[in-house]
């Protein structure tokens, strides 16, 4: 079924028409009507006597409330008795700040084994008042109303306040600030209704305990018999009570949550006996025709479900950050480097007009680690983007198919028979007679503003409905077609031409300023340098290092199960210039751009690797680099790999400015570490070893070899680095915590120059350069890491010692489990449990 818009145009058509210019548009307008029904249900029930009045809300004998308008009423004084000034949490970083934009894909909608995430936006929602609500004071629907105001106005100001850093970093299709607002307002009415599926930890569920306390407070305090009876419910959980006190309140929750606003709602909604105009002062209704105050709520999300909320919210942030993204691989891929030439880079890190993958010819240069290290993060982020998708394409079908599963289980628990009990299944109805179809709704999703801002076909073209989504994606970012994941054709999930490999024949640029691929495409395998007899090489073996998140982890993971397996290593063999000669009569002209012996040297000679996995005559029999992209290609996955070691195996092992004590699984994982370093350590000896081996580095720079290595190292590496937080500086690798990792390098760099003494004593040839600093740091860490971590299952008395310590800030932490949790994952979430101070919310 294609649905179209219905209805004409002012009046009462206008009012009920769907409005599908959007799937944004679709859901409010759907919600208008499930108001309006929910609304009518409401007042044959009596709802209007769960109309609270803030001027009636007295915590005391001393203070009453004295007014009804929520953005003037002294929270801080009145509800001073349940000492909770913190709404917001702490405030120790922003609100839309890069570390929490990062934390966005953790999160995971309860029940859903796993499922659709829901918005970063939530991670931080300004409820925390709720959260630790004294139930012993809040027992009536005055007080309970003056607790959810003071949450909504911090949440409205808090969004205020940091949402338009969020805006300006996309600045050409960010959502309006009355949109934000009112995604947030219904998250809140979903809190006090029972219905939100987002949960953090222990504390929300008790939040959902407290509410049914609250409430049955209030049903006591009805004295309508009636109503009384129409609101009983057994199970205690008083889920239409909650709807209704909802509907009865939601008019002054929203003044609250617009107190600071300006700006205007996305589409018409407000209304008289004129028709419809659109919120457009404070997010709220302007005044009616007759010149009366419109008290209107002008958004309807509240009546939609929140999975279908976030199913929409999802979509619109991730068109938006993917065409930032792409924006920035570009930058990083094909714009003009250092030299003011425009490049042609792969995603590993190579120049493509010096590339011949046939040939087994890999270079580096013009900067092309820059786009190594912006494409990887993108990668797994665009990856990690296409699971959710295909999480919350299977629930929508679902949802669609039972109609809200949610709201068939509150029925049963309100002890309720009506098939229409809660909002989510008239919405779920209505929304069947319209979409039944999921590509249908997907063709929406299309249309959102951000998505339609898309419009580099070299990122790929945003179109949900071509998604060829799987129940089973491929690992690790596959490119199978079947994936939808790197597909150019149905390309929203394909992860641009900027971050693909070079190709077959490497790519030149033609007269015109434009890029073409080498000889049409077709070119033939073969040797480009041989070694000279008697040649002697250095031993270059390295450790193979992965080229995405779930790469790096695949491969660290053998390397500690099976450290001496061969086909974990790499059998480099590097040569010195004279050492090599180039192959000459391979039946094809030699490209332009070939180097000679010169450049070979220039470069500190060749380091040539066996293909021990050739499968057919078109692959390259051996991989030839020169020694400077060698020495590239090894520092910068040494960074990658040590950043994944911190940031995603250790981060609960290694103490980072907080006392750490035993925890179990630990020592396996800092004793593979330390051997890791090990084999780092040993690797980079030998890099050493060749360079030094360059006579002429001394005569061309009149300085030692070892100090122009740590030149290199700094100049190529920490280029980058600067006290500059801004969105585009860290986004060069879209990881905040490389970033951070790559400043702390910088740090011991800056350290041990302030040590004159040590560089002075240092012996000619002998001083540190940054890697042997990073590596003697790496090792110190281990060693602390182990000392720490003596075994892996921990002594009984240290286990019972975090309890005790991790309960002192808490009031209801569970003794610690002696269980080791199932995974990596569990244990994070167990972690971040027992922290208090955690902002952040948890996948239960």
């Amino acid at each position: 079924m294609a649905p179209t818009n219905r209805g004409g145009h002012g009046g009462k058509d206008e009012e009920d028409r769907i409005d599908d210019t959007s799937a944004k548009h679709l859901l409010d307008s759907i919600g208008k009507r499930v108001h309006a029904q929910v609304q009518n249900e409401a007042a044959g029930r009596g709802g209007s006597e769960l109309k609270g009045l803030l001027s009636l809300a007295t915590f005391s004998s001393e203070e009453t409330g004295e007014t009804n308008d929520p953005c003037i009423f002294n929270y801080t004084k009145v509800i001073k008795a349940t000492d909770n000034n913190e709404t917001c949490g702490k405030g120790k970083e922003d609100r839309f700040s890069k570390n929490r934009i990062a934390e966005y894909d953790k999160k995971k909608i309860r029940g859903n084994n796993g499922g659709a995430s829901a918005p970063y936006r939530k991670l931080s929602l300004c409820n925390k008042n709720l959260e630790t609500i004294n139930i012993d004071i809040i027992d009536n629907k005055q007080k309970l109303l003056a607790e959810v105001c003071m949450a909504a106005k911090y949440e409205g100001n808090s969004i205020k306040t940091h949402y338009p850093k969020y805006q300006a970093t996309y600045g050409d299709s960010p959502s309006e600030l009355c949109t934000v607002l009112a995604r947030s307002f219904a998250d809140i009415g979903d809190i006090v209704r029972g219905k939100d599926l987002y949960i953090r930890n222990k504390k929300k569920d008790k939040l959902e305990e407290n509410l049914q306390k609250i409430f049955a407070k209030i049903y006591h305090n009805l004295t309508d018999h009636k109503a009384k009876e129409r609101y009983k419910d057994t199970d205690k959980n008083y889920y239409k009570l909650r709807e209704d006190w909802w509907e009865a309140n939601r008019e002054t929750v929203w003044k609250a949550i617009t107190c600071d606003a300006d700006g205007s709602y996305f589409r018409k909604t407000c209304s008289d006996e004129q028709g419809e105009s659109i919120a457009n002062h404070k997010c709220r209704c302007p005044k009616t025709s007759g010149g009366k105050a419109n008290d209107q709520v002008p958004t309807y999300f509240d009546y939609v479900p929140q999975f279908l909320r976030w199913f929409e919210e999802w979509a619109e942030d991730f068109c938006r950050k993917k065409k930032k993204y792409v924006d920035i691989v570009k930058t990083y891929c094909r714009k003009k480097d250092n030299s003011s030439d425009d490049r042609y880079c792969s995603r590993n890190g190579y120049d493509c007009e010096k590339t011949v993958n046939a040939r087994g010819k890999v270079r580096m240069g013009k900067g092309c680690t820059d786009c190594f290290f912006a494409c990887n993060p993108y990668i797994d982020w665009i990856n990690n983007q296409k699971e959710q998708f295909d999480k919350q394409v299977k629930k929508y079908t679902k949802e669609i198919t039972s109609g809200g599963g949610r709201a068939k289980r509150a029925a049963r628990s309100s002890g309720s028979n009506s098939d229409n009990n809660g909002y989510e299944k008239i919405f779920y109805k209505k929304l069947k007679g319209e979409y039944r179809t999921v590509d249908a709704f997907l063709g929406l999703l299309n249309n959102e503003k951000a998505c339609t801002a898309v419009k580099d076909s070299e990122g790929g073209k945003i179109d949900f409905k071509q998604v060829k989504s799987a129940d089973v994606t491929v690992p690790g970012g596959g490119t199978s077609d079947t994936s939808g994941t790197n597909d150019k054709e149905k390309g929203t999930f394909y992860r641009s031409d900027y971050c693909q490999p070079c190709p077959l024949c490497g790519m030149k640029k033609t007269s015109e300023g434009k890029f073409e691929e080498k000889s049409g495409g077709r070119c033939t395998s073969g040797k480009l340098y041989e070694p000279t007899s008697g040649a002697i090489p250095t031993d270059n073996t390295i450790l193979k290092s992965g080229e995405g998140k779930d790469d790096i982890e695949e491969k660290l993971d053998a390397f500690c199960k099976t450290e001496d397996d061969k086909s974990l290593y790499a059998a480099w063999k590097c040569y010195k210039h004279n050492e090599v000669k180039k192959v000459q009569g391979q039946g094809e002209e030699e490209d332009e751009d070939e180097e000679d012996v010169n450049d070979v040297k220039a470069a500190g000679g060749l380091c040539i690797l066996q293909n021990t996995n050739k499968k057919n005559l078109k692959d390259p029999e051996e991989f030839q680099k020169t020694f400077y992209d060698f020495f590239y290609y090894w520092v910068a996955h040494m960074l990658k790999d040590s950043i994944h070691w911190r940031t995603k195996k250790l981060d609960k092992c290694l103490q980072n400015g907080t006392k750490i004590i035993c925890k179990k699984g630990c020592h396996g994982k800092c004793d593979c570490y330390k051997r890791w370093i090990g084999i780092k350590e040993k690797e980079w000896e030998n890099i050493k070893k060749h360079f030094n081996k360059q006579d002429d580095i001394v005569q061309e720079t009149q300085t030692d070899a070892g100090v122009t290595l740590a030149a290199l190292l700094e100049l190529e590496f920490l280029k980058g680095e600067s006290t500059d937080d801004s969105e585009e500086k860290s986004e060069n690798s879209l990881n905040a915590e490389e970033l951070k990792h790559l400043k702390h390098i910088k740090k011991l760099l800056d350290e041990d120059e302030q040590n004159t003494q040590e560089a002075d004593a240092a012996p000619a040839g002998k001083k540190k350069t940054l890697m042997d600093k990073l590596i003697d740091h790496e090792l110190n860490d281990a060693k602390d890491c182990l000392g720490t971590h003596k075994d892996d299952q921990c002594k009984p008395q240290e286990q019972e010692s975090v309890a005790r310590s991790d309960s002192r800030s808490r009031d209801t932490t569970p003794p610690a489990s002696e269980e080791e949790p199932d995974n990596e994952d569990d244990a994070e979430n167990a972690d971040e449990d027992e922290d208090d101070d955690d902002d952040d919310d948890e996948e239960s």
